[in-house]
């Protein structure tokens, strides 16, 4: 997720605006990291002007019940209002999926018809985790290497379109992220 943020943020946001990603070991590890991470930055709310973003992936958990952990620790951290809480539907790969255009500019022979195929037409949906569809689908279009991730989502995310993307988690932290910046 680090790789493809470092590339997608400066497409959404004003250049004037720095940014910094920080990755944890895992979302077991964020999660439990959550609140210690946003008091420390609460201190720092006087001394300086920033925003905090806190994006995880579903992983197949209940939306409603994550989201409503991050914005409860958030909120007893004293950050509540300089913090965008985001969830990405299922996985990052749902991102890639909703800019087909730049699936094949990394992989070709995909075809361009596939975010019409039933099963990619909402890529929050795709059925069976995006990660692993994402994998069978460069297979299937004779990418035999499977797919390595973090090359992946660099090489993706430097070909998308943040404003054509068809991810609906994508488009809600995208404007939520223009909204923070404001």
């Amino acid at each position: 997720m680090k790789k493809a943020l470092d590339v997608l943020i400066p497409k959404i946001i004003d250049t004037k605006h720095s940014f910094d990603v920080y990755n944890f070991r895992s979302k077991q590890d964020l999660m439990k990291k959550l609140e210690s991470r946003l008091r420390g930055y609460s201190k720092l709310r006087n001394d300086w002007d920033f925003r905090i973003v806190v994006l995880v992936d579903e992983d197949r958990q209940d939306c409603k019940e994550l989201k409503q952990f991050m914005v409860d620790t958030a909120n007893v951290s004293g950050v509540r209002d300089i913090t965008l809480n985001r969830i990405v539907v299922e996985e990052l790969e749902a991102w890639f999926f909703g800019d087909v255009a730049a699936l094949r500019a990394v992989y070709p022979r995909i075809p361009e018809s596939l975010g019409e195929q039933i099963r990619f037409r909402n890529p929050d949906q795709i059925p069976g985790g995006t990660w692993e569809a994402l994998d069978k689908t460069l297979i299937q279009y004779g990418y035999r290497t499977g797919l390595v991730k973090t090359e992946a989502a660099e090489k993706i995310a430097l070909h998308m379109d943040p404003w054509s993307n068809r991810s609906t988690s994508f488009k809600v932290f995208r404007d939520g992220i223009i909204n923070l910046v404001k």
